[in-house]
């Protein structure tokens, strides 16, 4: 009865290294040490897994190349979806050379969108206009050109159940562990 109450959780040192193991590349500064002087130790242990991926994608201290804490309520001014284009470009490493990356904001006017070239074609999206919120079809867009460069990579998204969640970019195999040595749910983005 009291088993999985009992249960050990993982150390932040083994959740980092089993993170690393998944396919999520750690910065240099992705420590144990450094989490825990920004959160304490007991919340990596109260949420494993869980809270480490938002550490690690934190947008003020990046410490993964390849995930991204990402609060969907960021859209005020010229820049918002650069800044979201320049992420994405870094979350797909090679596999998304993206380049002369612009964007246009307008929350009053109700009017925005986003530009930049991949493979020599320009690219221009339109964005929907809500409030400071991002609009979703861009994230499907990007996922969408990720997919059709056929790299064996995709972009994933774990939903935290509010305005954020964590971004990420792995193969189908590196998804798969990470679901399973997490028991978080890894979703394509789509």
């Amino acid at each position: 009865m009291f088993g999985s109450f009992f249960k050990k959780r993982p150390s932040l040192e083994r959740q980092l290294r089993d993170l690393a193991e998944c396919g999520v590349k750690l910065l240099p500064g992705a420590t144990p040490e450094s989490l825990i002087a920004e959160w304490s130790e007991e919340a990596f242990e109260k949420d494993p897994y869980r809270m480490a991926v938002v550490a690690l994608g934190s947008e003020e201290e990046a410490r993964s190349e390849n995930l991204w804490h990402f609060d969907t309520e960021c859209i005020e001014d010229h820049g918002a979806y650069v800044r979201i284009a320049e992420r994405m470009r870094q979350l797909a490493g090679d596999d998304m050379p993206m380049t002369e990356i612009a964007d246009f904001v307008d929350v009053e006017g109700r009017e925005a969108w986003l530009s930049f070239r991949l493979d020599g074609r320009e690219h221009r999206w339109a964005c929907e206009v809500d409030s400071d919120w991002v609009d979703p079809s861009v994230l499907t867009r990007f996922a969408q050109l990720l997919e059709g460069r056929r790299t064996g990579r995709r972009f994933v998204y774990l939903d935290l159940g509010g305005q954020d969640c964590v971004l990420g970019c792995f193969s189908e195999e590196e998804r798969g562990k990470l679901g399973r040595v997490t028991g978080l749910k890894w979703e394509w983005l789509r």
